[in-house]
């Protein structure tokens, strides 16, 4: 533990060390609540370029690198997952690649021929980072789904299609405009169970969007 201390300090990692440790200091303020990893790439970067700098080769040329930009995020993953996230498992691989190269190719301490193995360590860096956020990218894609559901459940009225609901269970069915929406809803504590065919509306989502709280709906 001590031998790895004392490469991670020298001149040929230092940097690497330091952006790591911010990495870790990063993440417990997330873990403690102090700060939200939730940081994209904006969409629109790039496309704004008439509203300051009139139409013309400049428009074209912000539509031209912000798509070029995004097209790049797309390929090696930072724009698909929560950019902090990425950034944590580059810098991570980058330091550990950083390591073992400078211990194979370079035990002189070279800061010149760190600087040539920065090249090597930065591609495979890439790719193992692309390999690694592509379950976590179909991770946060599941949750927005999840959420975007929600979004579109909260507030319709349904039908009851279990034999009640009530405060531990109950199921809803909610016509759409193609398949009916078959979800889990509870009714608030005290309220009495519904019965199958009485029509009730969601109020929002419980944990995890794993059931959605429910009322009866109004009468007309």
């Amino acid at each position: 533990m001590f031998e790895l201390f004392q490469a991670s300090i020298l001149p040929q990692q230092l940097l690497l060390s330091l952006l790591l440790t911010l990495v870790v200091c990063y993440w417990l303020l997330v873990l403690l609540g102090a700060l939200d990893f939730e940081a994209d790439l904006p969409d629109d970067l790039g496309t704004d370029g008439d509203a300051h700098h009139g139409t013309g080769s400049t428009h074209a040329l912000g539509m031209s690198t912000g798509g070029a930009w995004l097209s790049l995020g797309r390929f090696i993953g930072f724009s698909q997952v929560p950019l902090m996230v990425w950034l944590s498992f580059m810098i991570l691989f980058m330091w550990f690649g950083s390591l073992v190269l400078n211990e194979w190719y370079n035990q002189a301490g070279s800061l010149g021929q760190a600087a040539l193995l920065l090249l090597p360590n930065l591609l495979g860096s890439l790719i193992l980072t692309k390999l690694v956020t592509l379950p976590v990218a179909k991770l946060f894609k599941a949750m927005g789904d999840a959420d975007s559901e929600a979004e579109e459940v909260i507030g319709r009225t349904g039908i009851v299609t279990s034999t009640e609901a009530d405060a531990s269970y109950g199921q809803l069915e909610i016509t759409t405009a193609n398949v009916p929406l078959l979800i889990n809803v509870r009714t608030q504590p005290g309220v009495a169970p519904l019965k199958r065919g009485d029509s009730a509306k969601v109020l929002s989502a419980g944990p995890d969007n794993i059931f959605y709280l429910i009322e009866p709906a109004p009468q007309n």
